[in-house]
């Protein structure tokens, strides 16, 4: 059992941060900052996930300088949809606010402030995966590895939601769940839900869910492997417990307000969910995406081809460093910890794990997709695991530290022989790329760090210190691999030169076309699109919007649409909508093959606004006539045009997706917006000249989405706050056999 002094000492460390311990502390974001300006000075550029991210950030903030509001309408997503889905999924608190700063100063250069948004939820990933793993070893030098590995893992330019944004406040999740086990003190518990509802902030809402399952899973497991170091019971809350739920309840208002009618009216058009409700079967459940189990063996041995947000490689010493710590450790939290990041792991691989047929059934869950992609969480899980097979290596006697760096050489090698097994390949030491060092990158490193250790003969510190920085250089190589590909994806050049002299760093204009183009040829901007989507294959809202285009046929992806307007696009080609979401190769899709005959048909050329009658006045004896040159402001949420009805009168027809939202004036009085074409919109106009409005816009929304981002970033800062080290020892200490006992 440990002395009275021994825990006087640790709770004075807690009260007293020494100046190597803040140093530490500052040292995974500065290695996060240094890696972030060569990432940015590079050239490095988003795709994927994080060019949808990129684009709705662009569109934002665009609108905001034009209008002066937050987007409220999408009217290039196949013809016209609710923008909240995309503000809500793409739009985190850093980013709403930078929104308003760079509408404010009409900064131009969205690029760099998207980079500034994303690299402060960098910061609070790393911090909180900082926080925890100290609150695990109770050891500085291991929380700041911990921190270290996650700051050179952070992968947001290829997938910002699978290994950045879904994974951005777990840590904080985790900590306070493993602080309310310690103490009973409630606000640990309002401050876990805080950090779970902030994980859906600028995230996707289905992963709820999942936090919640990880969170009731976490602390079950807590309270049975670890019952003499939890609390007795619960403390008896007091004020500052009532003013943090007053946060919490504030925030998931704005939340539950917002994204209750995100998808108000829409229809689903991703493959696998309910065209109505987007829950998914079961057997869509669980195998959406695919398996892991065919891309384990490439991913854990450090090979990868295309699906980064798969990525699962942990590293040669990371590996060495999980299996030392689950041959000694034996503590609570750490057996709870290895046990989630089991059940994830089964979890991830779908059908085959097993545990999915139950995990389907917990509330809320049928919604959630893409179980394979979990195996980023379970990896930012094993780093922790990791950081206590780090935190054990610093406790031991030099005597020992031998023995323990055998232990950890034998996680590597079984690496390095796993690689030669499955991929059949041999030892690359000299010249090739960095993919082709990794694994074995890792080992050359552990076995330097052990032979400089032993040649200085240095103490157990010095070694894991050594070895912490060992894993992380083994993590940037595989980082830096990845992101050359991502840079040969998208040349830094192109960026700025995409086509048609595009700037795809610069705020892109909203640009209202007279009529929507039947052919590629035809399509304004065509050279662009086309540049656009042979590198970056992602939807339509985010391809069009960034070139400025606006096709006839839906040719990419669609992730929810109108339902009027899917009942058109399915009458004019059947089954050509699904076809387009599943189509992964541009080259066929830049064709639209699938609505060639579509394209031939009068009344969906009509309706759909081809050949420049996007916007026409018809009148009562059958006359059709553009009218766009009379636009005077075109925005998200609003048209204004000015138009000469004539002596009949007549009727102004938007080939723009219906919604009950939508609102009209005339002249300053408002007049109802007709349903017109089966899925688009029309007013009826008087005879003589006039001046008419259409919006989109509810003014509470605007604020709601204002206050999420400042009330965001206020969580944020509590959290951060609240995650440093405690004033105070550890109510409960469980006994225990020694020094190395500590996680317990």
């Amino acid at each position: 059992m440990p002395s009275h002094s021994a825990s006087e000492a640790l709770a004075g460390r807690a009260l007293r941060p020494s100046l190597s311990g803040a140093a530490l502390t500052a040292l995974p974001l500065l290695c996060l900052t240094a890696l972030s300006a060569i990432f940015y000075a590079k050239g490095i550029f988003v795709r994927g996930d994080a060019f949808q991210a990129y684009s709705m950030f662009n569109y934002a903030l665009g609108n905001m300088q034009t209008a002066g509001e937050f987007p409220q309408w999408l009217p290039f997503a196949a013809y016209g949809s609710p923008a909240e889905a995309y503000d809500m999924t793409f739009l985190g608190p850093f980013h709403i606010l930078l929104v308003l700063a760079g509408g404010a100063l009409k900064l131009a250069d969205a690029w760099s402030l998207f980079v500034l948004a994303t690299f402060l939820e960098s910061a609070v990933f790393v911090l909180g995966a900082q926080f925890f793993a100290r609150e695990l070893t109770d050891d500085d030098l291991a929380a700041a590895g911990a921190g270290c590995w996650v700051a050179v893992s952070v992968y947001w330019n290829t997938q910002i939601f699978w290994s950045h944004r879904v994974l951005m406040l777990v840590p904080f999740m985790l900590l306070f769940a493993l602080r309310l086990h310690r103490t009973g003190d409630l606000r640990n518990l309002v401050r876990a839900a805080l950090a779970a509802l902030l994980g859906l902030v600028g995230g996707i809402a289905y992963v709820g869910p999942l936090y919640a399952l990880c969170g009731v899973v976490f602390l079950g497991l807590l309270r049975l492997f670890d019952r003499q170091g939890g609390c007795r019971g619960i403390a008896r809350p007091g004020l500052p417990v009532v003013l943090e739920l007053g946060l919490l309840l504030a925030l998931g208002g704005l939340y539950v307000a917002l994204m209750a009618t995100a998808f108000d009216g829409a229809s689903f058009a991703a493959p696998g969910r309910d065209p109505v409700t987007g829950a998914a079967s079961l057997e869509a459940f669980l195998t959406y995406g695919g398996s892991a189990v065919g891309k384990l063996p490439e991913f854990a041995l450090g090979h990868w081809f295309w699906h980064y947000e798969y990525l699962f490689y942990l590293g040669a010493g990371g590996l060495g460093l999980v299996v030392m710590s689950l041959r000694r450790e034996r503590g609570g939290p750490f057996l709870a910890l290895c046990c989630l990041t089991l059940l994830l792991f089964l979890l991830a691989l779908g059908p085959h794990g097993l545990v999915g047929y139950a995990a389907y059934w917990f509330p809320g869950m049928d919604r959630f997709r893409h179980l394979s992609f979990l195996l980023p969480m379970v990896r930012l899980l094993l780093f922790f695991v990791a950081a206590a097979g780090l935190a054990r290596l610093l406790a031991l006697p030099r005597e020992e530290q031998g023995r323990a760096m055998a232990w950890v050489t034998y996680g590597a090698l079984a690496l390095v022989v796993g690689k030669l097994l499955v991929n059949d390949v041999r030892f690359h030491y000299v010249a090739p790329g960095l993919a082709d060092l990794v694994p074995e990158l890792g080992l050359v490193l552990l076995l330097a760090a052990r032979f400089c250790c032993w040649l200085l003969r240095s103490r157990p510190r010095a070694l894991g210190a050594a070895v912490a920085l060992a894993v992380a250089c083994e993590l940037w190589a595989a980082n830096y691999a990845m992101l050359s590909g991502t840079r040969a994806f998208l040349k830094p050049a192109e960026i700025h030169a995409v086509g048609n002299g595009i700037d795809l760093a610069r705020v892109q204009p909203q640009r209202f076309l007279a009529g929507r183009a039947a052919e590629l040829d035809d399509t304004p901007r065509a050279q662009a699109l086309v540049n656009l989507t042979l590198r970056q294959p992602v939807n339509n809202f985010t391809l069009l919007q960034m070139v400025g285009a606006d096709t006839c046929a839906p040719m990419f992806r669609i992730d929810y649409l109108m339902p009027e307007v899917r009942g058109v696009l399915e009458r004019a080609a059947p089954g050509a909508l699904g076809k387009s979401n599943l189509q992964y190769d541009p080259g066929r899709i830049l064709r639209a093959a699938l609505w060639r005959d579509a394209l031939a048909e009068p009344w969906f050329r009509e309706a759909c606004g081809c050949d420049g009658n996007k916007l026409a006045l018809e009148t009562p004896d059958g006359g059709r006539r553009d009218v766009s040159a009379g636009l005077r402001h075109f925005s998200a949420n609003i048209l204004d045009l000015r138009l000469d009805a004539g002596p009949q009168g007549g009727t102004l027809y938007y080939a723009d997706a219906y919604h009950p939202r939508w609102r009209a004036t005339v002249d300053g009085a408002p007049v109802p917006v007709e349903r017109a074409r089966e899925a688009f919109k029309s007013v009826a106009l008087p005879p003589g000249e006039h001046e008419v409005r259409f919006t989109f816009f509810t003014p509470w929304r605007e604020w709601a989405r204002r206050g999420l981002g400042a009330l965001g970033v206020a969580a944020l800062a509590l959290l951060l706050a609240a995650a440093g080290p405690r004033p105070s020892p550890r109510p409960n200490p469980r006994p225990n056999g020694g020094e190395g006992e500590r996680l317990a």
